[in-house]
């Protein structure tokens, strides 16, 4: 048996050890490396254990042998592989799953787990590195790890980092935990003093990471669109009659047939919302600029003499005044796959590991809790403007109380 086929071998059976536990409760402890943990090592483990459980947020522990004989790069995929499918597992919107080794010395992998994958703090396992370049023991390094995931999660600041330092106290080969006794005292007691660079790290990787994220919890409100793309006035135009197409074909009638419903469309929404200019639900405006570039594509493709038909403006399924490259993604969302269009920078963000922004619009009408607009039940999410069906006949099913225009008779 070859080193890749017996590494591979031993990394399936841990995953299934783990997975198997984890079934049951969410702290994990190999047993290869349980009989060397002291007394107040577990105790440590399983109060960050309990003191995570009761925040109300989904998290997996696991305390693992070090596997690294086939490198960093390797071993990292495998924790974050896992860690995406033990967050589909849960159904949970958020989950922190943290690997963590066991032995004299702890290298982490934290992840904060989302429907579009792991995010990580840059540079995680550097991040908890001694002075003299050793991983931080696994009693500190596992409250400290699942305190910051919980801090990210919430939006708050995080944890004063652990430092220490053993070139005060022998050579880097020592064992530090016997050399400073934490087989036969309470780790809690000791006192490590800040590394400066670790805290800033952190702080400043949780504030970029509150102010990427900020849209979750926030109604969306910007970019401004009424002004920028003058769509009073082009609601006003597209109220105008639709012009006979200059090519009387089939394929042209069925275009002024769609331009018809698209009219049609907007006059439903914007006689269901006359607000839509101002109304705190940005999904209105969005969905008047879906339909308003729709008019104007059509009227385009009806004046012209050649019978080459430009393609459908597409629209971006998380954020629709997203123009850029638009093409077809799988999506993952709700622990389904979704086949949708994305953006060049939303497929970017997400190929990086970081959560795009997105349309988030009043879980109820007047409600300040902001939610995703596609976590709606109406004529926006049913359509996904345009990544499901045609946004204006979504709105003509929910909006109009009218059948639609049947087109032109001939």
């Amino acid at each position: 048996m070859t080193e890749t086929t017996s590494y591979a071998r031993a990394q399936q059976q841990l995953r299934d050890r783990i997975r198997d536990a984890w079934a049951q409760q969410p702290l994990y402890i190999d047993e290869i490396v349980r009989p060397g943990l002291t007394q107040n090592q577990l105790k440590a483990i399983r109060h960050a254990s309990r003191q995570t459980e009761d925040t109300g947020l989904t998290h997996f522990l696991a305390i693992i042998p070090g596997l690294q004989t086939m490198g960093y790069g390797d071993w990292a995929k495998f924790t974050s592989d896992f860690a995406f499918d033990m967050h589909e597992e849960s159904g949970a919107k958020q989950t922190l799953v943290l690997f963590s080794e066991g032995e004299t010395s702890a290298r982490s992998f934290a992840y904060l787990v989302t429907d579009n994958g792991p995010v990580v703090p840059p540079g995680a396992p550097e991040l908890m590195k001694s002075k003299s370049d050793d991983f931080i023991p696994v009693e500190l390094a596992v409250p400290y790890y699942l305190q910051v995931l919980v801090a990210a999660a919430e939006g708050t600041e995080p944890p004063p980092a652990p430092d220490f330092d053993t070139r005060d106290v022998g050579t880097r080969s020592e064992d530090y935990i016997e050399r400073f006794g934490l087989d036969n005292s309470d780790p809690d007691t000791l006192v490590f003093g800040a590394t400066t660079a670790a805290a800033l790290g952190a702080t400043l990787w949780l504030l970029s990471r509150r102010n990427r994220y900020s849209w979750r919890k926030e109604l969306t409100t910007k970019p401004e669109l009424v002004k920028s793309h003058n769509l009073k006035k082009a609601v006003t135009e597209a109220a105008t009659p639709i012009p006979e197409p200059v090519r009387p074909d089939d394929e042209t009638w069925a275009l002024y047939d769609r331009g018809r419903r698209v009219q049609d469309a907007l006059t439903a929404l914007t006689s269901t919302h006359p607000d839509w200019a101002e109304s705190v639900d940005f999904a209105h405006r969005n969905g008047v600029l879906v339909l308003v570039t729709l008019d104007r594509w059509v009227r385009r493709q009806l004046r012209r003499r050649s019978g080459t038909v430009d393609d459908e403006p597409r629209f971006c399924f998380l954020f629709p005044h997203h123009r850029r490259d638009i093409d077809d993604h799988v999506l993952k969302q709700s622990g389904r796959s979704l086949t949708v269009g994305l953006c060049a920078d939303c497929r970017e963000e997400l190929g990086t590991g970081h959560d795009p922004e997105r349309l988030m619009v009043p879980k109820l009408p007047g409600s300040r809790r902001a939610v995703p607009y596609f976590q709606r039940d109406d004529a926006y999410a049913l359509s996904g403007f345009g990544s499901f069906q045609s946004l204006d006949e979504a709105v003509l099913d929910e909006m109009s109380p009218e059948p639609s225009a049947a087109g032109r008779s001939r």
